[in-house]
């Protein structure tokens, strides 16, 4: 087993100098038997590392051994990454051309230098590794035959449909407490008529379930009728009052608001108004003892909501719950489950459908199980994580091996690391461990992106290949098996962005950060940084906290990731000079860079680059030299005016990330030579000369979301058909846009080619989301009817489309948008099995709709009021929205009275609109009425007196522009 560090990078060093390329580099300059030796050493190091990992626990010495061991394989690492990068940039020289003395930047301006300077580095590092491989006799190591081989193999069972139904069914135990709690903080009568704000607080051991319970209560249906709003704040180390209102906002508005200047009593006065006159439910999740001091500062900014506002907080500390808690009666100590509910929780992940539970071992299985659960001591998380890994162990003696083992004794030496969590992460196969062990370098809490890990995992080489699988594929594996596993959870997807995010919990973060204690950093406000020499993984809330200070310290940096960026300071220069840099991600961070410097071509290492938002006009040409770079994010970059000509060279590159660059209206040539790209967000056709669509025809393995821009510049159907998008089997959402806003002749656009360049432009049947942006065709293309795996389809400003034929019998659409469609009528009377939410905008002529069995959610912008008279039918929605009738005077009151299942109603921007329908009293399940920009309407509606009021008193939550009329309970 051994150290996992260790271990991984001895294995990648092993790979990396018996390379062919390394060889090649070795009998040029030497190196051969420097790498040979280089090798032996490792391999009698190798052959301990087991029995070290063990012995080490309760030995400092032997400790300290194992960090210098990782240092220096650190080292060894950067050396063979140096020469195998070397050997890209001459391939690069060859293809332009370029002789040796002509590049200021590239290592092959003077190989002689280059070859001296790496023999001297290799011999130095030799020694030090001579020295460590000699230490590890005085300690007295088993030697043990050690497979270099990785185990790549990750489950092949559905752990993605397994984790889900099981998020679904884990919970035991909790339901007594859960209602007790329910009972209390939704009923009016026992809310003190003194007391705005219930503050309830459930304290216990860490894994104990408070996080799971708090979730119980927040998700429970008779909580969402009650409360206005739900808030979910994750305190963790320290109680920071000015954190903790940014992301009240951030929560209500989705993130929206830009929030980075804005100071502590603008802050309060902002959630003052977001939550006054609302009753809230707010979780305060893992709140510790830090920063108490802030609390009754925090508290007075909440009084602002409506009486019978609730805010329950976890935490491990009964200081805490007495501090916070409203009064004695409101603090919970959770307990430790039943054995025989912690037995059920383990059935449910121990057990599947292969052990031979009920065979001739059943009893065994039993027996054992049995025991290793009374070791968990009643702790969920605990019983499910070792569940887990007893799933994967098949035999009688495995299952003994894990019941014997010696870290069930951690407890009793003073670590703070539940033993049945090391227990599984000792039995995850190395890859899947520092995958795991990487995810240390964010904060306690945080909301992980998953695409953001995986394409951290694969920068680092940490995902293993397997034939020709995509390693991002296989890194979505385990991803999906550290999530079936429980080392990650609290798992989010949204289907229409892509975007999934999960958490770890408290008790993980802590396992993961005992195992890169020193490599990994996350620096928040108050903190300094440990072991600058070591680090080699920074991760920040703050930009500021990279100071040129910091990075002058840390020499071996292999990550910069910024979280949040607050403070508003230009991007430190010495963040440029780290050569080691794998991973530089300054997201939200970025937006004070006004370009990058000539040296970032100085980080040839570099594999992921994200520098969204910034404010660049154009990247440096020397971006060039990132040979390595796989990964380079210039999303919302709204000044950016081209790409490097030479990007064409970045032959690693595998995600181009130039979503929202407004400014950027062309492409190089040559981007079809890009062809281990998986993610182009956006291919923009070049006018003449530039560059073609048929550049798209070899780019088969793209896939997620990708636009094409620019069709009108396509001349004919053959053109189109070379992008050859029918084989892009992994697209799920594709966006097809014409810009005609330079086409000025009338004339012209009569005559133009839509509908066969959109006819040849047939997708893979696996698309999942499709929207055709400034067609001018007047009928859609046949291939549509076959796209039997849509989800959602947007139609925008295609102003000559007459029809939407076949539409209605797809079978899992879902969503369908129609903005600015001028010429359309009606919409044909298909079944439409599936379709939950429409949008109709600015389509002037479309005054029939035909009836929709699920529909859900429908909003009318603009149009025809004549399209109202088919509102009537649409029974099953719950949320309607009207914007922008600025003529209308009245809404037909049968248009509104058949809504039996309306919930929330929504009306915008109709100023003439004089009254609401008689019928809306009809709506007994209406409970959100919202009005905005509508004058007369208003007063019509004002409470007690208003001619409308009477119709609308029933609704519990009724908003006019700012202002909260009323908010009842229920």
């Amino acid at each position: 087993m051994g150290d996992p560090i260790v271990s991984s990078v001895i294995n990648l060093v092993m790979k990396q100098s018996t390379s062919l390329a390394t060889q090649d580099f070795a009998v040029l300059w030497g190196l051969k038997s420097d790498l040979r030796s280089l090798r032996t050493i490792f391999t009698q190091i190798q052959s301990v590392l087991p029995d070290a990992e063990i012995k080490q626990r309760n030995n400092i010495d032997l400790q300290n051994w194992l960090r210098k061991l990782r240092s220096a394989s650190f080292q060894v690492e950067n050396v063979l990454e140096e020469v195998s990068t070397e050997a890209l940039l001459r391939r690069l020289h060859v293809e332009r051309g370029i002789k040796n003395n002509v590049s200021t930047f590239f290592a092959a301006s003077n190989p002689l230098k280059f070859r001296v300077r790496i023999v001297q580095r290799v011999r130095e590092i030799k020694e030090l590794l001579d020295q460590i491989a000699a230490e590890r006799i005085s300690f007295g190591l088993e030697e043990r035959v050690f497979s270099c081989e990785v185990d790549s193999e990750i489950e092949t069972r559905s752990v993605k449909a397994t984790a889900t139904a099981r998020c679904c069914s884990e919970i035991l135990g909790r339901d007594c407490v859960k209602e007790m709690f329910v009972e209390q903080i939704c009923n009016d009568k026992l809310d003190d008529e003194f007391v705005v704000v219930n503050v309830y607080v459930v304290y216990g051991l860490g894994g104990v379930g408070k996080t799971t319970l708090a979730q119980m209560i927040c998700n429970d249906s008779r909580v969402d009728k009650y409360f206005d709003l739900k808030i979910w704040l994750h305190v963790s180390n320290r109680f920071c009052t000015v954190r903790l209102l940014r992301e009240i906002l951030n929560s209500l508005d989705s993130g929206s608001c830009d929030l980075a200047q804005v100071e502590v009593d603008a802050l309060r006065e902002l959630v003052r108004e977001r939550l006054g006159r609302r009753r809230f439910f707010m979780v305060l999740d893992g709140v510790e003892n830090g920063g108490m001091s802030e609390w009754g500062g925090f508290m007075e900014v909440l009084k602002c909501g409506w009486r019978g506002s609730t805010v329950v907080v976890t935490t491990r500390s009964i200081e805490v719950a007495d501090v916070m808690a409203t009064c004695p009666a409101f603090v919970h100590s959770l307990s430790r489950l039943s054995e025989s509910d912690c037995w059920l929780l383990f059935n449910r992940y121990a057990f599947d459908v292969q052990k031979d539970v009920d065979g001739s071992h059943g009893m065994e299985f039993e027996t054992i199980g049995k025991a290793i659960v009374k070791k968990c001591e009643g702790l969920p998380l605990a019983v499910k994580v070792i569940g887990s890994l007893m799933c994967h162990k098949s035999s009688v003696s495995e299952w003994l091996s894990v019941l014997q083992s010696e870290v069930w004794d951690l407890t009793s030496e003073g670590s703070n690391i539940l033993p049945s969590l090391k227990l599984s992460y000792d039995n995850l196969p190395a890859h899947m461990r520092q995958c795991f062990a990487l995810c240390s370098i964010f904060p306690k809490g945080y909301e992980m992106d998953k695409q953001l890990l995986v394409e951290l995992w694969v920068a680092y080489g940490f995902v293993p290949s397997r034939g020709d699988a995509d390693l991002y594929d296989l890194g979505e594996e385990i991803f999906n098996s550290l999530v079936w596993r429980s080392f990650l959870q609290d798992v989010k997807e949204c289907i229409f962005d892509g975007l999934t995010t999960c958490k770890m919990h408290d008790e993980m973060h802590a396992l993961a950060r005992s195992v890169m204690k020193y490599e990994c950093s996350s620096i928040m406000s108050g903190e300094i940084l440990k072991f600058p020499e070591e680090v080699l993984h920074l991760s920040s809330n703050d930009i500021l906290y990279f100071s040129n200070e910091v990075m002058a310290k840390a020499k071996s940096l292999r990550s910069l990731i910024t979280l949040g960026g607050f403070s508003k300071i230009a991007t430190p220069d010495h963040i440029f000079e780290q050569r080691y840099l794998r991973v530089l991600h300054l997201g939200s961070s970025s937006d004070m860079i006004t370009d990058l410097p000539e040296s970032v071509g100085n980080l040839k290492f570099l594999r992921y680059l994200n520098v969204s938002r910034s404010k660049i006009v154009a990247l440096p040409n020397s971006i060039v030299q990132l040979q390595n770079l796989q990964t380079l994010k210039l999303s919302f970059c709204e000044n950016l005016c081209e790409l490097p000509e030479g990007i064409r060279y970045l032959r690693n590159l595998r995600h181009l990330n130039i979503h929202g660059c407004s400014s950027l209206d062309h492409m190089p040539l040559g981007m079809g030579q890009l062809r281990h790209l998986r993610r182009l967000s956006t291919f923009l056709v070049g006018q003449g000369q530039g560059v073609q669509i048929s550049e798209l025809q070899e780019l088969n393995l793209l896939g997620g979301e990708f636009s094409i821009k620019g069709l009108q510049n396509v001349n004919n159907s053959s053109q189109a058909e070379s992008a050859n998008l029918k084989q892009k089997q992994n697209i799920n959402c594709l966006t097809l846009s014409w810009d005609w806003k330079n086409k000025n002749n009338e004339n012209e656009l009569q005559e133009n080619n839509s509908e066969e360049v959109l006819e040849a432009l047939q997708p893979h049947k696996n698309l999942k989301a499709l929207t055709i942006s400034d067609y001018q065709g007047s009928r859609l293309p046949n291939w549509i009817a076959g796209l039997v795996n849509l989800v959602s389809i947007t139609f925008q400003s295609c102003k000559r489309c007459e029809n939407l034929h076949s539409l209605g019998k797809l079978p899992l659409l879902k969503v369908l948008e129609l903005k600015g469609m001028d010429s359309l009528k009606h919409l044909d009377d298909d079944l439409y099995p599936c379709l939950e939410k429409l949008v109709i905008n600015d389509c002037p002529n479309l005054i029939k709709l035909p009836y929709f069995p699920k529909l859900k959610s429908l909003c009318i912008v603009q149009g025809n009021e004549k399209l109202f008279r088919s509102v009537r039918k649409l029974t099953s929605i719950s949320f309607l929205e009207i914007r922008g009738f600025k003529e209308m005077k009245c809404l037909p009151d049968d248009a509104i009275s058949n809504l039996t299942a309306l919930e929330e109603l929504r009306i915008w921007g109709c100023p003439n609109l004089r009254w609401l329908p008689d019928g809306i009293q009809k709506l007994e399940a209406l409970k959100s009425l919202v009005i905005g920009d509508c004058e007369l309407v208003k007063a019509s509606c004002e409470k007690e007196v208003g001619v409308d009021w009477c119709n609308i008193a029933h609704i519990a939550y009724i908003k006019i522009d700012d202002e909260v009329m009323q908010c009842l309970g229920t």
